[in-house]
């Protein structure tokens, strides 16, 4: 299971550097059903490069869960690869329709803007306010909150079910907290077509940090301090 999922991240990658364009928009999101169609494919692609290499620990945890635990919470008949694929495509899923929200709210503030945003995003002060407003919502109570339910040991202990419908509701369990944690991360990378496939793998690292390393409620505060500096010396700049 984490081999096909590590798979199809590396397919995704590989699309995403091909043609990234489509995902982090142009200067005015347009509303279209095909703009809207364009986009829901490119962030697809997109949240399955950057989300898929943070599942790994989660589905292996989720099958050694389930089987390690007791005959109730086992109801079903237990995890399965297809109960795994199933929370999976749930979770890219909700993520999708969150893209498409984030899409659309963009679009009716951009159109309002004097400046398109990806010109603003490509000055100095641009950029350094965008990043202290990154800075912000990492270092907010309401990150620290999501990131702490979406974490897999954490999440498992809490919201483990078996069953198929359990598999199904543990996937939008998932991304809610997931959504909760990254939104003006990609938010951002919405907007800020000069620089999206730079952006894209940055905040991988830092999504694939958060959820693995030990020491992790430190780590969305250190970037949050990173962002923060780098924001402060680009608008005093």
């Amino acid at each position: 299971m984490g081999v096909g999922i590590g798979a199809t991240a590396l397919l995704a990658w590989t699309l995403a550097f091909f043609n990234i364009g489509p995902m982090v928009g142009s200067p005015t999101l347009p509303l279209s059903y095909s703009s809207l169609s364009l986009f829901a494919a490119a962030w697809t692609i997109s949240m399955v490069a950057m989300m898929f290499p943070t599942a790994v620990p989660m589905l292996l945890m989720f099958l050694h869960v389930g089987r390690s635990s007791n005959r109730e919470i086992r109801e079903g008949g237990g995890p399965t690869p297809g109960k795994a694929i199933l929370f999976v495509a749930t979770y890219v899923g909700a993520w999708v329709v969150a893209g498409v929200f984030f899409y659309a709210g963009s679009a009716l503030v951009l159109s309002r803007l004097p400046v398109p945003a990806n010109l603003f995003l490509g000055t100095t002060l641009g950029l350094g306010v965008a990043l202290i407003v990154v800075a912000l919502y990492q270092l907010s109570p309401l990150k620290g909150e999501c990131l702490a339910r979406c974490h897999p040991s954490s999440f498992l202990f809490r919201y483990y079910r078996g069953g198929i419908s359990g598999s199904l509701w543990m996937g939008l369990d998932y991304a809610k907290y997931c959504v909760g944690c990254c939104w003006v991360m990609m938010v951002f990378l919405l907007v800020s077509a000069s620089m999206g496939l730079a952006w894209m793998v940055a905040f991988s690292a830092i999504i694939f940090a958060e959820r693995n390393l030990p020491i992790r409620s430190w780590v969305p505060k250190a970037f949050g301090v990173g962002f923060l500096l780098a924001g402060t010396a680009l608008v005093l700049v």
